[in-house]
Order: C-alpha cells, then structure tokens, then sequence
C-alpha cells in the first residue's frame, strides 16, 4: 500500500510544471508563480536570486508549495549546480542563469479531487 501512495505522489508530482511557492520569514509571507520540475519524490523549483522568497528560505526552509491538482508542505534546501540530478532539464533553461534551484522534499501531499486524498511522505 505505502509503494502504491509513493507511486501516486510521484505521478501527481510529474503533471505540473509550475507552482505558486509560499514561504515567511524575515520577508513576511510571500507567494509567487515558478517554473518546477519533478525527479521522483523531489520538486526543484527556480526561484530568482533577488526574490525575497529566497530571502525567506534561507532562514525557514519550510514552504507549501501549490498547484492545480495538489498542494504539498515540505522542507526546502537550496542547490549547488554539482548537486543538481542528472536528468534535472530546468536548470538548463535560460532563464536559469539568474535563478537558485531548490529542491522540496515533500513532507505532506495533498491530492485535489478525484483523488481528494493527503499522503504523508516523511
């Protein structure tokens, strides 16, 4: 049972390329529409360099991070570019240059109807 939920998160994970990442700290609440990709159970997601998202990740590594099917709670940490998977293709886009990559991993995935289930990863 627990493979077939990891399976299911996995998937959900894999169906979208953009989320809105929420965090607080120093900088208060903050919200923003970023590009995302999926490697199995790990988001990575590009939060520009001058944002004060990442600001706010550098003292609070906790974030919910929500899409059109799926809202996930999880502890991010940020990524030095040998630290980067092999198949991660995001931090190859251009816009990536004046970009972090961090990676989530996700404590708790909420699944949007049909499914309208929440696993616990960790």
């Amino acid at each position: 049972m627990l493979h077939q939920l990891r399976q299911r998160a996995i998937e959900a994970l894999l169906t979208q390329h953009k989320i809105v990442l929420s965090t607080s700290g120093p900088a208060e609440i903050q919200a923003e529409t970023l590009h995302c990709e999926a490697v199995g159970l790990a988001l990575y997601v590009l939060v520009m360099r001058t944002s004060d998202l990442l600001f706010n990740l550098e003292s609070n590594p906790q974030v919910v991070a929500t899409a059109e099917t799926w809202q996930l709670r999880g502890v991010v940490r940020l990524l030095q570019p040998c630290e980067y998977p092999d198949q991660l293709s995001i931090a190859k886009a251009p816009e990536a240059a004046w970009c972090q990559v961090v990676e989530i991993k996700p404590a708790r995935l909420h699944l949007y109807p049909p499914y309208g289930e929440t696993i616990d990863l960790w």
